[in-house]
């Protein structure tokens, strides 16, 4: 017995997970599309909704597409209820927080800090010469690592960039930088910011080297040269001071490029494993569902952004609309009730004999109706009310019970007709007596009493408010 329960249990939980719906509602950021989908048991579209009514009690997957998690933060609103976030992802806050400082420029070495090369030895003259070519090239490989930067930051921080463009972009801006020891970066970007490293080191080093060379050139000249004038010892004296300054400079711009590089690649591998996707899950239960979001500018961008003027960036609002599900509510009703021939006023004809007048009017009642309806729509509804209704008129007294069918219209101020079955009191003759035999009774009232008895009603209500 208690495996038939068990699979009875498991039966009926299998068939209630089968019967929520599943739909999808998605928006992109960068085109403004919305589009709304039916999804199977295995989250995937099987259909395409024009305009689309959910099921009530289904689920309804938000899902937000190109938003650009660097410069858009999402603030979400519901009027029913709080959304469900399923979207996990990065803290970009704690891993990008450090990025602010790789907006500064980079190091820039003087190349007309070189020492006169009248200075060295025959030897060493043309080393110099070598030595500002090499300046110049290593300037431009700290200038292209600049440009990729300011690329790659301009982009992370344009909330109409998707993922794939800023991706492109920095490929571009690195295929601009010209030297045959570089990689293809559109092959393996970060062999390519490897191999811009170790030859960004490699050229500073050997620009070091020729340094180095010629400072121990300028030792040895002054060995040689026992007796220097004035002019010529303030000279020396300023090759050294350039040539140590350049060597402090070079040291200083290769280490700020190496950290430039390393930033990139920070960047680049935080940005390759990001989402431009926000996805939300929403059980709906309500007839409408107004889903707000606000798109404002994240943390990252706010550090970053120099004038701070726009905060949000653009507001948007998904309308979601049910069908099904069951309503109850209130309603004041204007109702007029008829019990046709079981209601009666009895009388004493001046013969002695017991008369009878039929009340086959309808007589109005206030009633207070409670309405009952499957939602088939927004502005019509069929289903039905029970309601108790007092007669306005001063002869007639008593409660009586109303049900029957009806109709609504409208929405939040519903309107409904409704008629059936009333169940209401009438007078009836007691102690035997009977209509159309004599009596020596002179008043009837004291052989009538109440009783309840079936009529029928037609009525007009007005809603008041849901019973939630």
């Amino acid at each position: 017995m208690k495996k038939l329960y068990t699979i009875l249990l498991c039966s009926c939980t299998a068939i209630g997970i089968q019967a929520q719906e599943k739909y999808r509602v998605t928006y992109d950021y960068s085109t403004e599309e919305i589009g709304y989908y039916h999804l199977d048991k295995y989250n995937k579209v099987d259909d395409t909704l024009a305009k689309p009514r959910f099921k009530k009690n289904s689920l309804v997957e938000v899902k937000l597409t190109n938003v650009n998690p660097f410069a858009v933060d999402i603030v979400t609103d519901v009027k029913e209820e709080e959304i469900h976030e399923t979207s996990g992802g990065f803290n970009f806050g704690s891993l990008l927080g450090g990025i602010s400082s790789f907006s500064g420029g980079g190091l820039q070495m003087n190349v007309d800090n070189l020492p006169d090369q009248g200075l060295f030895s025959e030897g060493f003259a043309s080393r110099g010469e070598g030595l500002s070519n090499k300046f110049t090239e290593l300037n431009s490989l700290s200038s292209n690592v600049d440009a990729i930067k300011s690329t790659l930051m301009s982009n992370l921080l344009n909330p109409n960039m998707n993922k794939e463009a800023i991706m492109n972009n920095v490929k571009q801006a690195a295929n601009q930088v010209s030297d045959a020891r570089l990689s293809d970066p559109n092959a393996n970007f970060y062999m390519f910011l490897a191999s811009l490293d170790q030859v960004v080191k490699e050229d500073s080093q050997d620009i070091a080297s020729d340094i180095n060379a010629l400072s121990k050139d300028l030792d040895n000249q002054a060995i040689t040269k026992t007796e220097l004038s004035r002019g010529e010892l303030h000279a020396q004296n300023t090759a050294y001071s350039d040539l140590k300054n350049l060597l402090k400079s070079i040291n200083e711009s290769s280490m700020q490029t190496s950290q430039n590089i390393n930033k990139i690649k920070e960047l680049y591998t935080t940005l390759e494993a990001s989402s431009f996707e926000q996805t939300y899950d929403y059980l709906i239960e309500a007839d409408k569902v107004n889903i707000e979001l606000k798109f404002v500018q994240s943390e990252f961008a706010d550090e970053n952004d120099l004038d701070n003027e726009q905060n949000t960036l653009k507001e948007r609002n998904l309308k979601l609309f049910s069908k099904g599900g069951f309503k109850i509510n209130t309603s004041i009703a204007l109702t007029l009730n008829n019990f046709g021939d079981n209601s009666k006023d009895f009388y004493i004809d001046e013969d002695g004999y017991i008369g009878e007048d039929i009340n086959d009017n309808f007589a109005p009642n206030l009633s207070t109706m409670i309405n009952f309806y499957p939602v088939l729509g927004e502005n019509f509804n069929v289903g039905g009310s029970f309601g108790l209704s007092i007669p306005i008129t001063n002869d007639l007294k008593g409660v009586n019970f109303l049900l029957g069918p009806s109709f609504f219209i409208g929405s939040k101020n519903r309107l409904a007709f409704s008629g059936g079955v009333a169940y209401g009191p009438v007078n009836k003759l007691t102690n035997g007596l009977e209509v159309g035999e004599q009596t020596e009774i002179f008043d009837i009232d004291n052989y009538t009493k109440s009783v309840y008895d079936f009529g029928y009603y037609f009525g007009i209500s007005f809603s008041l408010f849901d019973i939630k």
